[in-house]
């Protein structure tokens, strides 16, 4: 199912910065845990990115190895914020799943 809304530049920003200081890595993510009262994406992606920023250079891992049986959309932010985690996707393993490696 797919839940859309129209918000104005100003909430976009208000909704913006409150993702950025809760955790988050975008608005959905934050919207949807916020409608849901859940907190768990927030926490996988904290998971995420403090195992990324504690490993060292040239280790390679995918994102199973991070946290058990992540959702999907995890590896999508994962792909999407790269650059910020100081990785890149390095080849697919034999179930079609990226490998990053810790630049």
């Amino acid at each position: 199912m797919r839940i859309q809304f129209t918000v104005s530049q100003s909430e976009w920003n208000t909704l913006k910065k409150k993702s950025i200081e809760e955790g988050y890595p975008d608005v959905p993510s934050y919207c949807k845990d916020i409608v849901l009262k859940q907190r768990t994406y927030a926490i996988l992606w904290n998971t995420v990115t403090k195992k990324i920023e504690s490993m060292p250079s040239g280790k390679r891992f995918l994102l199973k190895d991070l946290i058990d049986t992540p959702p999907s959309n995890l590896g999508v932010k994962l792909y999407a914020h790269q650059k910020e985690l100081g990785i890149e996707i390095i080849k697919k393993d034999s179930s079609n799943t990226n490998m990053f490696e810790k630049l």
